[in-house]
């Protein structure tokens, strides 16, 4: 799933980041970053959709057990009429067509809850996958916040020439 993808080049990004020496701040590239969270909104929707469509499905199985049962209703009803020239016959025809009638009531009841079992479990599925990008979303949240105050918004850090000849970060998390 590409979500999941870029959710994972983000953290790694993350992860190898550059230690600022002295310090538990690391140098990330802020482009990098962002290119990578406007990718996951991007992908966001389409993992809506995708919860979209299976309601949309759900709605077509019940569609289809609900003419399937009206079928057999209108089958069973059929039936009964032509049997009714006698009363053995239409007591015959009766008990079948109530017969007809129960079957396609559990039939359609049957159908409605293997949609409703499909359906509940594609949507448990899918809160699932929500429920852990939001905590993924959490932690690097968190983890932004774990930043020295102002370090979040500067452009980029100052960087000074070090008397050793190396350069040195300049910044809150420096002092």
């Amino acid at each position: 799933m590409e979500v999941h993808e870029k959710l994972g080049e983000l953290a790694a990004l993350v992860s190898g980041a550059r230690s600022v020496p002295l310090s538990s701040s690391v140098m990330i590239d802020r482009e990098q970053v962002l290119r990578l969270v406007a990718e996951v909104r991007r992908l966001l929707p389409a993992e809506v959709q995708q919860a979209g469509d299976v309601l949309a499905q759900r709605d077509e199985v019940l569609d289809a057990a609900r003419s399937q049962a009206d079928h057999l209703v209108a089958e069973a009803r059929g039936e009964a009429e032509r049997l009714t020239d006698a009363q053995a016959v239409t007591r015959a025809a009766r008990e079948r067509a109530e017969h007809i009638v129960a079957t396609a009531r559990e039939e359609a009841k049957r159908l409605r809850l293997d949609a409703d079992a499909w359906c509940d479990g594609k949507l448990g599925d899918f809160e699932e996958e929500l429920s852990r990008l939001q905590q993924q979303a959490k932690r690097g949240r968190d983890r932004l916040k774990v930043r020295a105050p102002g370090e979040a918004g500067s452009e980029a850090e100052e960087v000074t020439e070090a008397p050793s000849g190396g350069a040195t970060p300049v910044g809150p998390s420096s002092s």
